[in-house]
């Protein structure tokens, strides 16, 4: 910085300038005419802007609780769980991810996020000393993107989470992120969450699982995207159709165990479910044609997913 001071400008478009230019050194310079100069070897830019104390400042936030987390623990939770985030803005709880952070004899922080037609949620366990007050807040959808994003570009080994009132931060360095919560109650998703009791169970490889779903879910309907499973005594099969295109079908090499039973799932929402699985092979449990169906990773315990079958 040859001279400090202040502007604020378009973030596109200089974005877009600063991405074209193919000198290795950018020259920025503004005047009191509130414009800013861009200069790049023999290409010059001259951007409008705006006198900086216009520009909003960060909210004073009024600490309720702090606690310094592993980033890459964080940037693990959010994709095994920020897939399933609703976008429909008519049911606002769930347009962002439950952040939860529990304390006692055993301090864990758990994600939750879920759009009504599937739920992810991930839990891990916190050393005694990483939290503060237990906590539970909505972190919007963008925020969440927003933050991952930066935790997979950044070499970031810590990162601070500060709660206070309608807001939650996350920090790294000179890094902060600062996002209002959703203000709305999330659902009681415990409720939805079928027990493993007595229920027909699917042990399938995750990858050939993966593969034969893509492949038969290229013929799925337009409408629902679905792919059937066919389950019994006899081979796992796995099928779609479309009236307009045609079929397909392919047997899984998989144990089952449980009576007859024909169920079929969306396709993209099955696939979201199967990449948060890193185990070798994973674990489906199944209630009816129309009941919560489980989906659990045997080398992860703390995850979770929970898919809505498709009516046939």
């Amino acid at each position: 910085v040859e001279e400090p001071g202040s502007i604020s400008v378009g973030a596109r478009k200089l974005y877009e300038i600063v991405k074209e230019v193919a000198a290795d050194e950018i020259l920025l310079a503004s005047d009191a005419s509130t414009q800013l100069n861009v200069e790049a070897g023999s290409a010059r830019f001259r951007l409008r802007g705006l006198p900086a104390d216009e520009y909003p400042a960060f909210p004073e936030v009024k600490v309720a609780g702090r606690t310094t987390l592993p980033a890459s623990l964080v940037r693990e939770m959010i994709a095994k769980t920020a897939y399933a985030v609703s976008t429909d803005m008519s049911r606002l709880a769930l347009t962002g991810v439950l952040l939860r952070l529990s304390q006692g004899k055993k301090p864990s922080l758990e994600m939750v996020a879920t759009d009504g037609h599937r739920l992810s949620m991930v839990e891990r366990g916190l050393p005694e000393a990483a939290g503060s007050k237990a906590v539970e807040v909505v972190v919007p959808r963008k925020a969440v993107h927003e933050l991952r994003r930066y935790l997979d570009d950044a070499e970031a080994e810590e990162l601070e989470l500060v709660f206070g009132g309608n807001h939650v931060s996350f920090r790294h360095g000179h890094y902060r992120l600062l996002s209002r919560v959703v203000d709305a109650k999330f659902p009681n998703y415990r409720d939805v969450i079928p027990e493993v009791k007595d229920r027909p169970l699917l042990a399938a490889p995750r990858e050939a699982l993966q593969t034969v779903v893509r492949r038969v879910g290229l013929l799925s309907d337009d409408k629902s995207h679905s792919v059937r499973f066919t389950l019994g005594a006899g081979p796992v099969t796995v099928s779609s159709a479309d009236p307009e295109q045609g079929e397909a079908s392919e047997t899984l090499p998989a144990e089952y165990q449980g009576p007859e039973l024909e169920v079929a799932f969306n396709v993209r929402y099955l696939q979201d479910v199967l990449s948060s699985v890193q185990a070798e092979q994973v674990r489906i449990y199944f209630g009816d044609n129309l009941s919560p169906t489980r989906v659990e990773d045997p080398d992860d315990p703390g995850f979770l997913g929970i898919i809505m079958p498709v009516r046939i």
